[in-house]
């Protein structure tokens, strides 16, 4: 492991530009890694030139009014002359802009299971529960003192989201030791929850809209919906989401998937989540993927929901008559 970090500092080191990006629909993960690494560099190598690229292209929603948007567009010769390094994606297809093809070398440094290579360099470890707790990881390796209080709550941000508040179980011994590590710099954390946990009364109405539109299919342990193409615009809520985390604590379920149409790409998307059974082959086939318990899709049409709501039943037919 040592061996990567090493090539990855001293890729860093070596240019004088740094190309970062992100996939799209950003969480707190993808950007709070970006952000981190991009102030870290920066309090590092003062004179490096450090972009986060699509951020002129992305809906200011995705900033939860945490991150601060750069909006100045970043040109191509820019990205040619840079080290292009993508951060939380499962698969090239997902790289927000796809702008990464512009870039002289690419790392890319990920916790999905890897379907496909993209960089020169490639961390992929599907054992972090989050991609910033990799970022801080390396930071730590190269040099502890440059972790001030801004990156780690980047960092920290990421690590809070993607664990669920450290709940779920590939959250590791080595996950709480990085967030001790993190809290010594005395960032907000206050700031952290309130932009990740707060929600409007219209939000709050959004949520039971959500569990309104839920099938339940308590023999199978499955649960789905479908969201009204305009239901976010009928809340007027921003942020495009599949809001499968509704579901996530209902006793009874073992899998459970949100569509939702999603107007900033004009495609239905969605999410599946599992609490046992590996998920993320079925993802795959809709042009998605993820983790094997939470994934992620996106359907050339309304129609592929229907077959894909039947590949999910037969799945679970097949799974729990091997456990019962």
């Amino acid at each position: 492991m040592d061996f990567l970090k090493t090539a990855i500092i001293n890729k860093i080191t070596e240019y004088a530009k740094i190309s970062l990006f992100f996939h799209e629909v950003p969480d707190f993960d993808a950007l709070g890694a970006c952000y981190a690494l991009k102030r870290y560099v920066r309090d590092l190598f003062p004179e490096k030139e450090v972009a986060i690229i699509g951020l002129d292209v992305l809906d200011e929603s995705f900033s939860k009014g945490f991150f601060s948007f750069d909006k100045q567009h970043v040109p191509n010769d820019f990205l040619t002359d840079s080290l292009g390094i993508i951060l939380d994606t499962a698969n090239e297809q997902r790289v927000w802009t796809g702008r990464h093809k512009y870039c002289k070398e690419l790392i890319r440094i990920d916790h999905h299971p890897q379907v496909e290579s993209i960089g020169q360099i490639e961390w992929i470890d599907q054992t972090y529960p989050a991609t910033c707790e990799m970022i801080g990881e390396l930071l730590y390796f190269w040099d502890p003192k440059y972790i001030l209080a801004p990156t780690a709550t980047f960092l920290y941000a990421g690590i809070v989201t993607d664990t669920n508040r450290f709940l779920y179980l590939n959250t590791k011994p080595s996950t709480f030791q990085l967030a001790s590590k993190l809290l010594t710099t005395n960032f907000d954390r206050q700031r952290i929850n309130d932009a990740i946990y707060l929600k409007s009364l219209r939000e709050a109405k959004f949520d039971s809209y959500v569990m309104g539109k839920v099938k339940f299919m308590a023999e199978l342990k499955f649960a789905y919906a479908v969201l009204s193409k305009n239901s976010f615009e009928k809340y007027e809520i921003e942020l495009r989401m599949s809001m499968v985390h509704i579901l996530n604590n209902i006793r009874g379920l073992e899998i459970w998937m949100t569509v939702y149409y999603d107007d900033t790409i004009k495609a239905w998307r969605g999410s599946l989540r599992s609490r046992n059974f590996p998920i993320n082959q079925i993802a795959e086939k809709y042009g998605g993927g993820g983790h094997k318990l939470a994934a992620g899709f996106t359907l050339k049409d309304i129609k592929q929901a229907k077959k894909m709501r039947l590949d999910v039943i037969n799945y679970l037919k097949q799974m729990l008559g091997h456990n019962q």
